[in-house]
């Protein structure tokens, strides 16, 4: 372990440092290859051995089995992963050899595609793959792409989280209940959890909550930005002008986050039955609506 705590850093150095912090969109290749440990160097979520980790320029932290969220974009196409070599729980710089972020093309990153349109891709065929209980699959693994702001992370921070194929249903389903009750995803708290029958890390979703009015707004802004596009990978990386995207400023941002404690709406609560029990009570808040109410403030 490098011990940099009692070295005296020259002045030319310092001027460096001082520069880089001054003008973010100054920054090493080296570190970046390194630190960044993927070519999505965006905030993302990552969900290794079925806990919730939120990862940035290499720092990762552990949330748990479960997180709750705001979900405020996902990319309209189901994109497309495919792995050459034998998968790795364990790993965690593992990079496709093919993907599509639009479900169409391969993406223009990658060196060797494998066809020149997913329609006509072998591997995107079912039965391309077989699982170990003998279902036909694909080698080409189908993805959603969303873009989250965390409670756990009260900066109001976008992250990246990617869901694998084994929880697009519960994403399709859980959406079309917001749907039928008239709400939209950014208008409400999410949490997510793991489904604990499943040997695998498979993403659950549930209604956990409200946005207040006042941070209705922000929220519809942020759904709407280049950063939650980028961050479900509807635009490049460059649309941010080779900038990632920086906590929000807590003056320019009075809005914030919660879980609203009084609002009951009855299909919701029907679909949801814990809900009642957890309904937060104006004179005792929950961690859940402490950590909220740090957002945008």
């Amino acid at each position: 372990m490098s011990d940099l705590m009692n070295i005296d850093v020259p002045a030319h150095i310092a001027q460096r440092i001082a520069e880089r912090k001054a003008d973010t969109t100054k920054k090493s290749a080296v570190m970046s290859a390194v630190v960044s440990g993927e070519g999505f160097p965006f905030p993302r979520i990552s969900t290794r051995a079925s806990r919730y980790r939120l990862i940035e320029d290499g720092v990762e932290t552990v949330v748990g089995v479960n997180l709750d969220c705001i979900i405020v974009g996902a990319n309209p196409n189901v994109s497309k992963v495919f792995y050459s070599g034998t998968y790795d729980p364990n790993a965690t710089d593992m990079r496709p050899a093919c993907f599509s972020n639009d479900g169409k093309t391969p993406d223009a990153s990658v060196e060797s595609p494998v066809a020149a349109n997913c329609a006509t891709c072998p591997n995107n065929a079912l039965g391309s793959k077989i699982t170990n209980s003998g279902a036909k699959s694909k080698l080409c693994a189908d993805q959603r792409h969303l873009a989250v702001i965390p409670a756990a992370d009260t900066s109001g921070k976008i992250y990246s989280l990617t869901v694998p194929v084994s929880g697009m249903k519960a994403l399709r389903e859980y959406f079309k209940s917001l749907n039928n009750y008239g709400l939209v995803p950014e208008e409400v708290v999410t949490e997510l959890a793991f489904d604990d029958k499943a040997d695998y890390p498979k993403i659950t979703f549930k209604h956990k909550g409200f946005a207040p009015a006042k941070a209705v707004a922000k929220l519809e802004q942020i759904a709407n930005s280049t950063e939650a596009k980028v961050a479900v990978r509807s635009l490049p990386l460059s649309a941010l002008g080779n900038q990632l995207p920086a906590p929000e400023s807590k003056a320019a941002e009075p809005a914030k986050i919660e879980a609203a404690p009084a609002a009951k709406p009855a299909p919701v609560q029907a679909v949801d039955e814990a809900y009642e029990e957890e309904e937060i009570k104006e004179e005792s808040k929950s961690d859940l609506e402490k950590a909220l109410d740090d957002m945008f403030e």
